[in-house]
C-alpha cells in the first residue's frame, strides 16, 4: 500500500497533470487579452517528465530508488504550493513562472516514476514483484480522470485550482513521510 501510495504521487501526478495543464492555462489565464494558447504549452510538462524518467533509470540504479523518490516529494511538494503563487494573476507577466513551477511538478513526478518502479524489485521477492507493479500502475492510471475532476471541480466552485494544490501539498507531504 505504501507503494502504491507513493506511486500515485508520482506517476498519478505526471499523467492527472499531463491532462489537466492546458485546462488549468486556460482558466487561470485564457481571461487576459493575447491570453497563451494552452496547446502550445501543453506538451512541455509530458515532454520533461518523459525525458527525466529516462535519464533517471541510472541514477536509480547505482544509489537506489528511496533517495530519488524523498526528492521526488520534496520537489512536488515545494512545487504544489510554489505554484499556488500564481493561479491567480494580475498579469500575464506571472504566467512564466506558473509554466515554470508546472514543470517542475512534471520533472520531480518523472524522478519518482523511476525510482519508485526500482525500489518495488528490490522490497518483494520476484513472485510478488510482478503483481505489486500490476497493481501500482493499474492504480496510478486513474491519475488524469481524478486530478482533471478534482481541478476542474475545484477552478468551478472557487474560480481557482489553488485548493486542489494545497490538497495535493498535503498528500505528498503524507508521501514523504512514508
Amino acid at each position: 500500500w505504501i507503494m502504491t501510495s507513493l506511486y500515485v504521487m508520482t506517476f498519478g501526478s505526471f499523467s492527472g497533470f499531463s491532462a489537466a495543464f492546458p485546462l488549468m492555462i486556460k482558466s487561470v489565464y485564457g481571461h487576459f487579452p493575447d491570453a497563451p494558447d494552452p496547446l502550445t504549452y501543453a506538451f512541455i510538462g509530458p515532454l520533461v517528465g518523459s525525458v527525466i524518467r529516462v535519464v533517471m533509470g541510472p541514477p536509480s540504479d547505482k544509489w537506489g530508488g528511496a533517495i530519488w523518490t524523498l526528492l521526488s516529494g520534496i520537489g512536488l511538494f515545494a512545487c504544489a504550493i510554489g505554484v499556488t503563487f500564481f493561479t491567480t494573476p494580475a498579469s500575464l507577466a506571472e504566467f512564466p513562472m506558473f509554466v515554470a513551477l508546472m514543470i517542475g511538478l512534471f520533472l520531480f513526478a518523472g524522478i519518482g516514476n523511476t525510482s519508485t518502479f526500482r525500489q518495488i524489485p528490490i522490497i518483494f521477492e520476484p513472485r510478488q514483484a510482478g503483481g505489486v507493479l500490476g497493481f501500482t500502475g493499474a492504480i496510478a492510471a486513474y491519475g488524469p480522470f481524478l486530478f482533471s475532476v478534482a481541478i476542474g471541480a475545484v477552478i468551478g466552485s472557487t474560480g481557482n485550482p489553488n485548493l486542489f494544490f494545497y490538497a495535493a501539498a498535503v498528500f505528498y507531504a503524507a508521501n514523504v513521510v512514508l
